[in-house]
């Protein structure tokens, strides 16, 4: 007897902004604020929200995955984890979706990886820094920063 293979989907992009919003009437997505840094004045620090838009596609019907955001080292509870299912009518289309995530508790500075998993399977992982205020207003603008007062 043959078990059936999961085909994991394959991802096109998995961006952190400000806000991830879907037109209702057209269904396109518009990404505001995207990022990779945060500067806080202090720590333990709250961040207000995030918006994460993942586009996927080559994947087979509903399929589980989980997104949560982590310290690097994992000394420290996610600091979100988000579960959800997304159909996959057809391999051949893109499945996009956004989520909003509110009031993000960050315990210190230091990396932190968003990773996505599929069906239990690591997908993408990327990096998110948070840093103090002090240390970015030291270093020349890069795109990707995000300034918070």
């Amino acid at each position: 007897m043959s078990q059936a293979v999961l085909q994991l989907p394959q991802v096109l992009t998995m961006t952190i902004a400000d806000i991830v919003h879907r037109d209702a009437s057209t269904g396109k997505f518009s990404l505001l604020g995207t990022y990779n840094t945060i500067a806080a004045r202090s720590f333990p620090f709250t961040h207000p929200s995030m918006g994460v838009y993942l586009a996927l596609t080559d994947g087979r019907g509903k399929t589980p995955l989980v997104l949560r955001l982590i310290d690097a080292e994992e000394e420290r509870p996610p600091v979100f984890t988000i579960q959800a299912v997304i159909d996959f009518p057809d391999p051949t289309q893109v499945a996009e979706v956004g989520f909003a995530c509110q009031r993000l508790e960050f315990a210190q500075p230091g990396e932190y990886r968003l990773q996505l998993f599929v069906a239990g399977e690591p997908l993408l992982e990327r990096r998110l820094f948070l840093v103090p205020a002090q240390q970015m207003a030291q270093r020349p603008l890069r795109k990707g920063n995000r300034f918070l007062n």
